[in-house]
């Protein structure tokens, strides 16, 4: 593993304990905490006591427990899901309660109809307490295991092994890709570890040897749709140790291999964060006063949320799955960002000859990228695009950064804060961040009211005065782009009174959210919109065609508001409704 000078660990680099799932890290994502984390027994020099939030933060651990006092002592659900949740050692928001109500019931019915579907076959399956796991080393100094989370079956005589792993939303794995070879793997050559309870402490981990199976299966199950798709259903166990052999070890090496470290998300789970010279620690960067309860991720996008409910910027934080639709607005902006990421990647300016007619033989770019009637529908946008391009200069072009994340630490909010640029460049030197925006209409966004409606443009103030970049001194823009007009707002980090601003809007959309505990919701005709209003029982049903005087796109579900009642909590909605529907799963 690469130890860059910044970082300095300790311990023990050849104990490794490798979970399956951690072999789904995505390009861009950091090379080096999943290194470490593979490494239980290396630390950083420079530790901290870690704090953990007062509220429950992994719904699929109290769902876990629910089906093993299903399927182990044989209580019944609506015993087990009151127990389980009344017994859990942090409060579980109401909203999450409902949906692990809900997923465990979904949960037990997709189990029934893969039992009914073996069952045709003359096999039947028995959930099995004991997890199996794959380790070896000459002692235990250089002990080596591979793990997976989730649930076990087999059938009695151990001829058959099956292992579900769940999906928060819906099944996502693929046959051929390494996490799940992995856990066919571990299904097949694995031993079941004695004590359950030490399969996460112990090294080596007690195991008691079984019966060499004859069939293998690996099956997700969606917890949410109720959907499960079976990846590995096999008896071919050459065929699986082969594929551990081509594509697994080699994958495993790489991600063992560390490397490419990329600050965001991960910093907030990362052991070498206090030392990592890679993340920008900036200090008083939220203005906030006190450390909170606990380390927390902030962005934009939180405040968004949690400026309209709290409730359900606490659900998404979670990651619970949502079930709107993603409307053909945020569609058009996705693939509008998408374009102008790839056309500036290039490193040159985006000209005419870029954006061919849609019914074109050859539309460049955008045929890498989305079907044709999506590019019909964005291409207006980009063609407003060319007048405003940020590579044309004037001024010399230099580190053109399209969509990189950002990550800072302040440590006197204990809060890791994360930003997304649209486009990060250097004009005669000056740092230039600049964010894209883009409507069916002109939103009414000014000089004079940008930082406060568009928020993201008050942190970027932020992060460039604060140091982040490694200097304090640049611009920040926001390009706003309708199908007749494209315009570019200038905000300089360096003004007093630009700094002020900024520093007050930020405060001010993280101050609330920092001191919440409860995360109650603030149900209101908005709750029609919201993705997770099915599992708030205090969502509201008066769904009105208009929110607080906003009229909406019948085509596209945009928000076509009039310039004149533009306020925070109106322009937050006006771009929850704009982003894509994530799914974002966990690695679990």
């Amino acid at each position: 593993m690469s130890q860059p000078s910044s970082t300095e660990f300790t311990g023990n680099p050849d104990v490794v304990r490798l979970s399956a799932s951690l072999l789904d890290r995505r390009d861009g994502d950091c090379g080096d905490f999943a290194a470490v984390k593979a490494r239980p027994k290396l630390w950083p020099r420079v530790s901290e006591r870690r704090r953990y939030a007062p509220w429950e933060t992994f719904p699929l651990g109290l769902v876990m427990g629910v089906l093993d006092a299903v399927e182990f002592e044989g209580t019944p659900i609506d015993e087990a899901l009151p127990r389980v949740l009344g017994n859990a050692r942090d409060t579980v928001h109401p909203g999450v309660a409902n949906w692990i109500e809900h997923a465990c019931h979904t949960y037990l019915e997709v189990s029934e109809s893969l039992a009914a579907t073996l069952a045709s076959e003359g096999v039947e399956l028995r959930p099995e307490h004991r997890p199996r796991i794959v380790q070896g080393g000459r002692s235990p100094a250089e002990m080596r295991s591979l793990t997976v989370w989730g649930r076990w079956y087999g059938s009695p005589d151990g001829t058959t092994v099956e292992f579900r792993r769940m999906r928060l939303r819906r099944p996502l794995g693929g046959t051929d890709v390494p996490s799940t070879q992995a856990m066919a793997y571990v299904a097949a050559v694995g031993k079941q570890v004695t004590e359950p309870s030490e399969l996460h402490r112990a090294i080596p981990v007690p195991v008691r040897p079984v019966p060499a199976p004859r069939r293998v299966r690996v099956v997700e199950v969606g917890l949410t749709t109720g959907t499960e798709q079976v990846l590995v259903d096999t008896a071919d166990l050459e065929g699986i140790r082969g594929a551990y052999a081509s594509n697994v070890r080699p994958a495993t090496a790489r991600l063992l291999a560390g490397g490419g470290r990329a600050p965001g998300r991960d910093c907030a789970e990362c052991k070498a964060r206090t030392s990592c010279g890679d993340l920008a620690h900036a200090p008083g960067l939220l203005g906030l006063d006190d450390r909170g309860t606990h380390l927390r991720t902030w962005s934009i996008t939180t405040s968004r949320y949690y400026q309209v409910c709290p409730a359900q910027a606490h659900l998404r934080e979670l990651r619970l799955p949502g079930d709107r639709e993603t409307s053909p607005s945020a569609e058009r902006g996705r693939h509008a960002h998408a374009w102008l990421e790839a056309a500036h990647t290039r490193g040159r300016p985006c000209t005419l000859a870029d954006l061919p007619e849609s019914g074109a033989d050859d539309c460049g770019i955008a045929d890498e990228l989305m079907e044709r009637q999506e590019y019909h529908r964005a291409r207006p946008y980009l063609l407003r695009h060319l007048t405003v391009c940020p590579l044309r200069g004037p001024g010399e072009v230099t580190e053109i950064r399209p969509e990189p994340k950002v990550a800072a630490y302040d440590a006197r909010a204990d809060v890791l804060v994360l930003a997304h640029p649209d486009l990060l460049r250097r004009v005669d030197g000056r740092l230039v961040y600049r964010e894209q925006k883009t409507s069916a209409v002109p939103r009414g966004i000014t000089v004079g009211n940008a930082l406060e409606m568009v928020p993201q443009l008050a942190l970027a103030v932020r992060l460039i005065a604060a140091g982040v970049f490694g200097d304090t001194d640049g611009l920040v823009e926001l390009e706003q782009l309708t199908p007749d007009s494209a315009e570019v707002l200038t905000f300089d980090a360096t003004d007093p009174a630009t700094v002020s601003t900024a520093q007050a809007v930020v405060l001010d959309r993280v101050r609330s959210w920092h001191r919440d505990v409860v995360f109650r919701a603030t149900p209101g005709a908005w709750c029609r919109f919201c993705p997770v209003s099915r599992w708030c029982p205090d969502a509201s049903g008066s769904g009105l065609p208009a929110v607080d005087d906003l009229t909406f796109d019948p085509l596209t579900g945009e928000v076509l508001a009039s310039p004149g009642r533009l306020d925070g909590h109106l322009e937050a909605l006006a771009a929850i409704l704009a982003d894509p529907e994530p799914d974002d799963e966990p690695p679990f």
